[in-house]
């Protein structure tokens, strides 16, 4: 109430519920289509913490009629967007408020996990349209039980950001060392031969310029070709020398890539088992440091992928935006040298992935794949004995397709 006894146009964030009160009965709408359930001792990034959740509310309604500390809407880097919302927030704060306005870094879940104890509540103010998207997405970075985390946990995408919440952009990390090239003093490994044959490879230590202006300018067509191939030849090797020092012990004991024996023409042969492949459990920049660990020194000459598809579950279907990234970090030479990618017992569905993906995304890879149906088909080109299958293979077309011959087999796959 005002001193005039009339009813004040502005909205007490007290008197709005928590996320925590929402009904737990709406908390598995957005889980009505059935999947395996993950692993019960793997946890979400995001777990549930019943105290982040008594902090957020979810409001649908005008954000600049909340009775708040600070208002948080979405802008240009000049701040002269201009939509419904900006120019209600304008004109309930005053002609003051372009000297207050701050940058909100990370997530409000990471912020909330370090500077939690600043905050008493945060508020997503939305309107009619966006309420729906909100209470599909909320679960997945605020989980209210147990198992609302666990059933949200295959959703979340692959890239969530650093402990911050900040977007991860590469090119940005800059690391200076006392000793460039050095082993650290408490390494492990004795006789290690230290590759330096990245220093001086960062942008920064070659003084290259503004990262961000050499992107604007490849967006915008404004750098040559040659300029081009000698950016991603850079960014390439930077990811090498990432993948020769990190610890991939936990991707390797996967057993979803490895090298086997040769084909018909005398290429070496690599095998991708979808099934191996956790997508939801696994840190997804390390399967790609891992892909390229193995695969450099294998990408110097012809080759061809063998990927098993069989049994394969949601669990286990890489997203295209990783796929992508992953086409486009590694060298020409695994473009050039790659001659087929033999597609073993595909789907519909995954026909029709393929299809999009290699046709509106990496049209280049198109002509390479070849789908087959049974593993008759794939001994046309590729001997029996020159492959490791896995032993859920063998059986799967077996049961299939009958058998047909006494395939060689990896029991340790």
């Amino acid at each position: 109430m005002d001193p005039l006894g009339a009813p004040s146009q502005f909205v007490d964030i007290d008197s709005l519920p928590a996320w925590n009160d929402y009904s737990e009965a709406d908390q598995l709408d957005s889980h009505k289509t059935q999947v395996e359930k993950p692993q019960l001792d793997v946890r979400s990034p995001f777990p549930y913490r019943k105290d982040i959740n008594a902090k957020i509310i979810l409001w649908k309604g005008n954000v600049a009629l909340l009775n708040c500390t600070a208002i948080v809407n979405t802008s240009n880097e000049s701040l002269t967007d201009k939509n419904a919302v900006s120019e209600s927030i304008f004109l309930h704060a005053g002609p003051n408020l372009r000297d207050e306005l701050q940058k909100l870094k990370g997530t409000v879940r990471r912020f909330l996990e370090i500077h939690g104890e600043t905050l008493e509540k945060v508020v997503f103010a939305v309107s009619e349209l966006e309420q729906a998207t909100y209470q599909k997405l909320l679960p997945l970075y605020f989980p209210r039980s147990l198992e609302e985390e666990c059933h949200s946990l295959p959703c979340l995408p692959a890239d969530i950001g650093n402990s911050e919440g900040e977007p991860v952009v590469p090119e940005r990390q800059i690391r200076i060392s006392e000793k460039p090239g050095a082993p650290d003093d408490n390494s492990d490994e004795e006789g290690l031969e230290a590759d330096i044959s990245f220093i001086g490879s960062h942008a920064f230590a070659r003084m290259e310029g503004d990262v961000d202006k050499q992107r604007r300018l490849i967006l915008q067509g404004q750098l040559s070709e040659a300029a081009l191939q000698k950016q991603h030849q850079r960014n390439y090797n930077r990811w090498l020398c990432q993948a020769r020092a990190e610890d991939l012990s936990d991707v390797a004991s996967l057993k979803a890539l490895y090298q086997t024996g040769v084909d018909n023409c005398g290429r070496t042969v690599v095998v991708v088992v979808g099934r191996n492949i956790p997508v939801t459990l696994i840190d997804m920049e390390k399967a790609l440091l891992y892909f390229i660990h193995v695969m450099d020194h294998i990408a110097v000459k012809e080759y061809v992928i063998v990927y098993f598809h069989t049994l394969t579950s949601d669990y286990n279907h890489l997203d295209s935006d990783f796929l992508k990234k992953l086409y486009d970090v590694v060298d020409i030479k695994y473009k050039r040298n790659l001659k087929a990618v033999y597609f073993v017992h595909p789907t519909f569905r995954s026909k029709v992935s393929t299809w999009f993906f290699t046709t509106f995304t990496v049209s280049g890879l198109k002509d390479k794949i070849h789908y087959v149906e049974n593993l008759q088909q794939l001994f046309t080109a590729i001997p029996p004995e020159q492959i490791d299958f896995p032993p859920f293979v063998l059986e799967y077309d077996a049961r299939e397709n009958g058998p047909y011959y006494s395939y060689p087999s990896s029991p340790d796959l």
